[in-house]
């Protein structure tokens, strides 16, 4: 599922849950309700009883499914049905919920749900399925992946399950469903797109348990070799033609499901596709995979192509950029630049010889276009192909596809192909597209730092080509507000510059502020919503930090709604420090409310996920350092002493692996480091050097789960299943080696002074990362790469930090009063600390508050100048009075 994508439907500016948006289309209701039952609306269900109903703990659920153009007809037959029985039952609320439950990119557990039946007892059940199955007899929907259909059903499925809100809470602030199992013992109920029991209970509806399959999986005569990709459509794969031994390419579309927002399913996109790619084999051979074959097996369609060789654009941009290199060379982003030449060349080709065909492709994008082993280009996933004679299709990838103001003035009908075609050029020099479409002045801030790769002339032309003001200065707003800093005074002037830049995104924070506003205070993140509104990451908590940290006054509105927010969800938070009590607590101490800040801290310390989870996220290493924190405000020797009993907790944890993220998670939330983060305070404020003994060698386990790049760097990945290079703060390198720095610069190690300087190597070069944010962000490795400076003290690693805040300005957004930043999936704006401008702020504002950046007595005519990066240059005043003390800002760690 895409990261927000319900969130990002609701409003065109801000994440929010779906049901907040203003027009969800029809909406769905039986036509025939008895008297006395009355529908409540819960989320994007509305939720029916009567005087005769209640509702078991748990037991077997019906879920009935439907065709899109059935939905009214199939809702009121089940309504019938259950009002007639006296049985509580729910159903999708609007189209537009509809159309999102089963939507392509929506989530798979929810695959196919419309109503779901909740029966007292198996007797009833039984009833039930009976009578929904003989009603809808001839009726059609598509399959309820969690669930087992009903006989010979088409619509009506069940699976065990709970019936209420039994649920745990988990250390990441989310909930995980619970039921009984058949020895009535609680256990996860986990919703995954397969039916599954809890042990011991047994299925009264089938007289024979179909046996689990074994053996290679068989669609006709091709062997599934590799699952390309699942998704609510279908599946794609490779495959083996059994009669050749041909390596083919197998795609699945599942009945009525896989929706788009005009409706169509993924079978008629998948018929759709095989017959444009049958004329276009005949018109103009080559320019898309070959068609084999097309037929339906059981209920689910499939599309059969030659299989292309080669990996997608997305993942030879990630292994051929330069951009995050640390090897680079003027040699070597010339030849990456020769190479984006031939590529786009090629793919210009291809799209002539379909456009004389009569098509557009119509949804470019980094994963529809294969580089193959020598070097040419494949146009591969042909759903919205469409004719030139024709409306082109509502499809499309953010930041690939024309925006809407731009269909609606521009009437080329190749519009689609030449905006993805610029679009595809644009991302071989930068992850800027959101950004640019809403603030395209700002690309001239992109150019700056893109100095060391820059772009020639006529690369940039045309990844530019939409957005003229890309080689204009951005404007200027009459009144100053939301102002950004032109190239040339980013260089002549970066404390001024950052210092004004950290004025807009406070001013900007406080102009999204809405107190009254149920959903937020700030403009989070979508995972607010699967979380809570009031935490440091996510929430209210978070910005008000941000804002302290900068000297900003914070509305008294605002600190009233955090103390009432937080007080309300006591009981429901979790203990860390990121999404919990800690970090509120912290936040409220700050706030001059030490009270409550205890009150939630010993709540904290008290919680049963602290015992079990040891992480700086979510667990015991967070609860300690808040408590940390609270002594550092107070003084109180008591919270010294609460901090020591979760260091001493630590070290007595006898498996210390099932205490941090799953699969064995690296970094500084969820890994080793965050608890060596940790424990290195706790040194620092009890003197007790046994702590760093500790902390050390949770880094050397750290470090080995790190691997070395092929371009001499040192990363690592989120967790023992993926192996990708993460240079983040909360995921990634700049996280693991943050904690580093501390240790190198207080607690010498041979090994871990070995490994910083490869660590290092792979985040001062990331300086264009597709977000700001702090998490996974620029921020972040500003942030890093502050401290970093502040440690060292050497010039490269303070031009490295000044450079990193520097290019933040690019990603400022204007708006009514100071600068907004996209955040997490860069579809709408945020103001968490995670993703949004908090993060941003908090970045700044510790480069700002130390002593990388001093204001000269004076500007001289032709002062002298220090080299940067990329023949940029700074100027002199980019420097250190004195040796900085790491002891003073480290309270500035998210």
């Amino acid at each position: 599922m895409l990261e927000g994508f319900g969130e990002a439907l609701a409003d065109r500016e801000y994440y929010l849950p779906l049901t907040a948006v203003a027009d969800p289309g029809p909406l769905f209701a039986p036509c025939e309700v008895p008297p006395g039952v009355r529908g409540v609306p819960q989320g994007i269900w509305t939720v029916w009883g009567g005087p005769r109903t209640g509702l078991a703990e748990q037991g077997w659920k019906i879920h009935v499914s439907a065709r899109l153009d059935r939905a009214q007809h199939v809702l009121d037959t089940v309504a019938g049905i259950c009002f007639s029985e006296g049985v509580p039952f729910k159903h999708l609320s609007a189209r537009l919920f509809f159309l999102f439950l089963h939507h392509k990119h929506a989530a798979r557990a929810q695959s196919g749900k419309f109503c779901a039946v909740y029966p007292p007892d198996t007797d009833s059940a039984r009833r039930l399925l009976e009578r929904l199955r003989d009603a809808l007899d001839g009726e059609e929907g598509p399959y309820v992946l969690t669930d087992r259909r009903f006989r010979d059903s088409r619509t009506v499925h069940y699976r065990y399950g709970s019936f209420g809100d039994r649920s745990r809470l988990r250390a990441d602030g989310t909930r995980e469903g619970l039921v009984r199992d058949g020895s009535g013992r609680e256990v996860v109920d986990p919703r995954l797109p397969a039916f599954r029991l809890p042990a011991g209970i047994t299925d009264p509806f089938v007289e024979q348990e179909e046996p689990s399959h074994a053996g290679p999986i068989l669609i006709r005569d091709y062997e599934v070799t590799r699952a390309v990709r699942l998704s609510n459509a279908g599946g794609a794969y490779r495959a083996r033609d059994r009669r050749t031994g041909r390596t083919v390419f197998v795609k699945e579309a599942r009945a009525h499901n896989g929706l788009v927002f005009d409706g169509t399913d993924a079978q008629q996109r998948l018929r759709h596709e095989y017959d444009v790619l049958c004329e276009l084999h005949a018109a103009a051979p080559g320019v898309g995979p070959e068609p084999l074959d097309h037929f339906t097996e059981w209920e689910h369609d499939f599309l059969v192509t030659e299989y292309v060789e080669g990996q997608p654009l997305v993942g030879w941009l990630s292994r051929s950029s330069p951009l995050a290199r640390a090897d680079r060379t003027a040699e070597s982003v010339a030849a990456y630049h020769q190479a984006c030449r031939r590529l786009l060349a090629a793919l210009d080709a291809s799209l002539e010889r379909l456009h004389a065909a009569g098509y557009r492709f119509g949804d470019l994008s980094l994963g529809n276009v294969l580089v193959t082993p020598s070097g040419g280009v494949r146009l591969v996933d042909f759903e919205a192909a469409s004719t030139l004679s024709s409306a082109p299709s509502g499809m499309g990838t953010p930041g690939f596809t024309p925006p809407p103001g731009l269909l609606r003035a521009d009437r080329d009908p190749l519009l689609s192909d030449r905006y993805g075609t610029s679009a595809v050029a644009f991302a071989f020099l930068a992850p800027f597209h959101e950004t640019a479409e809403h603030a395209p002045g700002n690309l001239e801030l992109l150019r700056r730092d893109l100095a060391d790769v820059a772009p020639p002339p006529d690369l940039w032309q045309r990844a530019t080509a939409f957005h003229p003001a890309g080689n204009q200065a951005p404007v200027r707003r009459q009144d100053g507000a939301g102002r950004l800093p032109s190239p040339a005074e980013l260089d002549a002037d970066p404390r001024g510059c950052l210092a004004r830049l950290a004025g807009e995104v406070a001013a900007g924070l406080l102009e999204t502020a809405d107190a009254d506003r149920p959903e937020w205070a700030f403009p989070p993140s979508p995972e607010a919503f699967r979380t809570n509104n009031v935490c440091l990451a996510y929430g209210t908590a978070g910005v008000v930090h941000a804002l302290r940290r900068a000297g900003t006054e914070v509305p008294e509105e605002i600190r009233k709604r955090l103390r009432r927010d937080a007080l309300a969800q006591r009981d429901a938070l979790p203990p860390g420090l990121l999404v919990g009590s800690a970090g509120v607590a912290r936040v409220l101490a700050d706030l001059g409310l030490p009270d409550e800040a205890v009150d939630l801290l010993r709540d904290a310390d008290e919680h049963p996920l602290t015992a079990s989870c040891a992480t700086l996220a979510g667990g015991r290493a967070g609860v300690g350092l808040g408590w940390l924190a609270l002594h550092r405000l107070t003084g109180e020797s008591s919270h010294l002493e609460r901090a020591a009993a979760a260091g001493e907790a630590l070290l007595r944890t006898p498996d210390l692996r099932a205490g941090l993220g799953e699969h064995d998670a690296r970094g500084l939330l969820h890994g080793r480091s965050g608890l060596a983060l940790f424990l290195h305070r706790l040194a620092r404020d009890t003197g007790e050097n046994r702590w760093l003994e500790a902390g050390r060698l949770l880094l050397h386990q750290e470090l080995d789960r790190t691997f070395r790049l092929d371009d001499g760097a040192l990363s690592i990945s989120d967790d023992a299943r993926l192996t990708r290079a993460m240079p983040y703060l909360a995921t990634g390198a700049a996280g693991v080696a943050a904690v580093l720095s501390r240790y190198v610069a207080t607690a010498p190690d041979e090994r871990c002074a070995e490994a910083l300087p490869g660590l290092v190597a792979g985040i001062r070069v990331s300086r264009t990362t597709k977000e700001a944010g702090l998490y996974r962000g620029l921020a972040g490795l500003t942030w890093f790469l502050t401290g970093h400076a502040e440690l060292t003290g050497t010039d490269a690693a303070r031009r490295d930090a000044v450079r990193a805040a520097t290019g933040l300005a690019k990603y400022a957004v204007p708006y009514r009063r100071g600068v907004r930043f996209l955040g997490a999936g860069s579809q709408r704006f945020t103001a968490d600390l995670s993703s949004g401008g908090a993060g941003v702020l908090l970045a700044l504002h510790r480069l700002l508050a130390g002593p990388l950046l001093t204001q000269p007595p004076h500007h001289a005519a032709g002062a002298p100048r220090t080299p940067g990066h990329g023949g940029e240059r700074l100027r002199a005043e980019v420097c250190m009075t004195d040796r900085h003390d790491p002891e003073k800002t480290e309270e500035e760690h998210p």
